[in-house]
């Protein structure tokens, strides 16, 4: 149970509600609003990833595999609960500590969960600045997700971190959007988190839209009308762009392309598979969602989805990172211990979007909620 609460899951520091912008030498003036960071393309810079050390079993193989295919020029800026933390993180990762790596103290145990705690923005014409949309503070029955909170403001307050952050009195978790180059996706579970009407913060969708435009940098495209419309889960768990081309999950491509006794053990890790009521809702959200995208002019493909018995946790193929190498996109995939579906799926995204994939084992953590898109935030990317 205390593994469960370290991944899946009191106010310190100052509360600001507009940008505070740390970087070397003198504070920073910008001189135009931040932008949301598309995650659709650029070589990946800097990322911020969060550590508690009851997590290390699940969390370490995969930064070892993630820092190694990224490569050692990418900045780490590691947010950990205490000074024992991070010499715990810093004995795990032994030869495969980054050089350079840059450490926020938080002052509380936090989960590894680093994507969750803001929206990655950047300065326009300042590339080595960050800024955190980050959402209203509020307690949860974690206590480890209540002090998460608290990393966008420390990064603020640390200058190694050249972070900024930005608050947007919203109830959000980051993967609850997805921006690409031309667009900020959000997920409707935010109207869920979110009460509207008469006497509410915000009196409907409408004027919620407007604020988190206001304060994200970018007007807001739903990927549906009401919760109902999509899947209940992060964004980044059955939706990937790159280019003019999306990729949403499909439950069908996975029965038919898996090997059933194969992926059936890979799934008992997570109670086994959903229940077919389930399935079936989720089936048509799908449908929505990529009726949505080619309505927006992309070229939708589909790739292997599995949602398992226990609730948010899905064989996700979707929920890993896009890279460049070259000014050419890679794609790192999570894999879940089923070989064939694995392949497979790495097939279809090499064909149909064009990219190299490399793969990232995911298999020891995805029951507990997400995986390889979930535990790493990317704030900077190149050219």
């Amino acid at each position: 149970m205390r593994l469960r609460a370290v991944l899946l899951g009191a106010v310190v520091g100052i509360l600001i509600g507009g940008i505070i912008a740390v970087v070397r030498g003198p504070a920073l003036r910008p001189t135009a609003p931040p932008v949301p960071l598309g995650e659709d393309g650029g070589r990946i810079t800097r990322v911020v990833m969060q550590y508690h050390p009851a997590a290390a079993p699940q969390v370490i193989p995969i930064y070892t595999q993630f820092l190694a295919a990224v490569g050692r020029d990418v900045q780490v800026v590691w947010a950990v609960g205490s000074p024992a933390d991070l010499d715990d993180l810093r004995a795990h990762l032994g030869r495969a500590w980054p050089a350079g790596s840059h450490t926020v103290l938080v002052g509380k145990a936090i989960s590894t969960w680093a994507k969750d705690r803001f929206v990655a923005l950047r300065l326009p014409g300042v590339p080595d600045a960050a800024v955190c949309g980050a959402p209203v503070r509020t307690h949860t029955a974690n206590p480890l997700r209540t002090n998460d909170q608290e990393v966008p403001y420390r990064l603020a307050q640390t200058p190694d971190a050249h972070c900024g952050v930005r608050g947007c009195d919203v109830d959000f978790d980051g993967g609850d959007f997805l921006a690409t180059a031309g667009h900020l996706f959000a997920g409707p579970t935010i109207l869920q988190k979110n009460r509207l009407g008469p006497g509410a913060r915000f009196l409907d969708r409408a004027a919620l839209s407007a604020h988190l435009a206001e304060r994200l940098g970018h007007p807001i495209t739903w990927l549906g009308d009401t919760p109902a419309d999509a899947p209940p889960h992060h964004v980044g768990m059955f939706l990937t762009v790159i280019g003019h081309t999306a990729a949403v999950g499909d439950l069908d491509l996975a029965a038919r392309l898996g090997v059933p006794a194969e992926t059936q053990r890979a799934l008992q890790a997570a109670g086994g598979p959903a229940s077919p009521a389930f399935c079936a809702d989720l089936r048509l959200q799908l449908e929505k969602v990529a009726r949505r995208l080619r309505g927006l002019g992309y070229t939708v493909v589909r790739v292997p989805l599995l949602p398992s018995a226990t609730t948010r946790a899905w064989m996700s193929y979707n929920n890993g990172i896009v890279d460049a190498r070259g000014g050419h996109p890679v794609f790192y995939m999570p894999t879940f211990g089923a070989p064939t579906l694995d392949a497979a799926a790495a097939t279809t995204f090499h064909a149909t979007m064009g990219c190299p994939v490399i793969p990232i084992d995911c298999a020891h953590i995805w029951h507990l909620g997400g995986s390889l898109h979930c535990l790493v935030n990317v704030v900077g990317r190149g050219g």
